[in-house]
């Protein structure tokens, strides 16, 4: 019977090794019956039926396992159509007997009819099968020797036929074993297979999601902080509308505008993150100078200075790595902006330290404050309108880069953003 899509190679090389087996017994037999003259057109007919009988079965199975015959690719005729395999091999053994009966040459076919029987049945009826084709190998040559001579039944006449029953059942037992073993790895290299699309799956899904969070971190700190101080300083205006700082507040609604639409084609252009224009330094007192402009328009007053600190640093704020620099940027955009949006502060102060192994930024307001776990638990997760993002958008970026970042505030003495970056995330920072 020809091997199923799924066994191995050494499975179809004993199904291909079988075949041949066959054959070669089904001719020995026959010209060995033919050279003494016993019964040539009987013969003939009987071993071309039988070939032709083996072959077709062959056939059958190995169509029905590429999905012919009613069959879907990869099928076990045996297993699904098992009276119809089992039928087959009772017409191979009569044939077979048929045979044996005109010529005791044909005995040593029963070696490859015990390995169909230790596959095509159950063990204990295969094991029932082979004790009694043993037999008649063995009883129905010496019948007919007995009516032909007067010589005794031999011991080789017996232990030969019985020993190769016997190797026979081994190899059997064997094949069985080794197409569990094939199945059972087969089964476990489906399920590897399947969890390791799975784990892609999830990758693909978390990779996803960490997009999703980047951006929407971008476009807090860029384009949602722009546009509410554009809304906030035109109230301002909309309020007084003859006031004489009305001028100052279009002006800067104009240039918070244009640099919101500046961002906004950055993300068109690549969906990255911002690139750095501008080195750590000016930038921070950039940031500190608009954050600056943006409560004066609204009619307040706010001091925003940078200040650097450290010593004995192997770094200048230019060497940090460029993703280093920017997520420094901004969070302290990020942190700015809370302090003009909500603080009502008059000073607030930017101080970036280089020291010999860490860098900080510590982010500083004379506000009103508030209390930090009181607002955690307002905003747990983002809310659905977007708001309440800042400090979760904050302590994103400091994750991000190996750094920690702590938010201390009382209601009335102000509040401090302080992150802490040791040196040792720097390489994490240049991959």
């Amino acid at each position: 019977m020809n091997p199923a899509p799924e066994e191995s190679s050494v499975l179809q090389i004993l199904r291909i090794s079988l075949h041949v087996m066959f054959a070669f017994l089904l001719a020995v037999g026959f010209i060995s019956a033919l050279q003494d003259d016993a019964a040539p057109g009987r013969l003939t007919v009987g071993s071309l039926a039988l070939a032709l009988t083996y072959m077709a079965g062959t056939i059958v199975e190995n169509r029905f396992a590429r999905g012919k015959f009613g069959g879907v690719r990869g099928a076990n005729l045996v297993r699904s159509r098992p009276a119809l395999a089992r039928t087959w091999l009772a017409i191979v053994v009569m044939l077979w007997l048929v045979l044996l009966y005109h010529h005791s040459s044909f005995t040593w076919m029963m070696f490859p009819l015990v390995f169909l029987c230790m596959h095509l049945l159950p063990v204990i009826p295969a094991l029932g099968a082979v004790a009694l084709l043993t037999g008649i190998s063995i009883g129905l040559p010496a019948i007919q020797t007995q009516h032909e001579s007067a010589h005794e039944l031999s011991a080789g006449a017996i232990i030969g036929p019985s020993l190769g029953a016997l190797l026979a059942i081994i190899i059997s037992l064997a094949y069985r074993q080794l197409h569990r073993d094939s199945l059972a790895h087969q089964r476990t290299a489906e399920k590897l297979r399947a969890t390791q699309a799975e784990l892609a799956q999830k990758e693909h899904e978390s990779g996803r999601l960490e997009e999703r969070e980047r951006l929407a971190r971008e476009i807090h700190d860029t384009l949602a902080q722009g546009l509410s101080s554009i809304v906030l300083i035109s109230r301002a205006a909309a309020a007084k509308p003859t006031a004489p700082e009305v001028g100052e507040q279009l002006s800067v609604i104009n240039r918070v505008a244009a640099d919101n639409l500046a961002e906004a084609r950055r993300f068109i252009r690549d969906l990255s993150s911002p690139s750095l224009t501008t080195s750590l330094v000016p930038a921070l007192e950039r940031l500190c100078a608009e954050t600056q402009r943006m409560v004066s328009a609204r009619g307040d007053s706010l001091s925003c200075t940078v200040h650097l600190d450290g010593d004995q640093s192997p770094l200048s704020a230019a060497e940090l790595p460029e993703p280093i620099q920017e997520a420094l940027i901004r969070i302290t955009q990020g942190a700015l902006a809370n302090v003009a949006a909500h603080a009502h502060a008059q000073h607030a102060v930017v101080t970036l330290g280089l020291w010999e192994h860490t860098t900080t930024l510590d982010i500083f307001d004379d506000g009103r404050g508030f209390i930090p776990t009181l607002a955690a638990e307002a905003h747990p997760t983002h809310p659905a309108d977007g708001s309440g993002y800042g400090l979760v958008s904050l302590r994103a970026r400091a994750v991000e880069i190996g750094a920690e970042l702590a938010v201390e505030s009382t209601p009335g003495e102000g509040t401090v953003v302080t992150l802490s970056l040791p040196h040792s995330s720097l390489t994490q920072g240049r991959s």
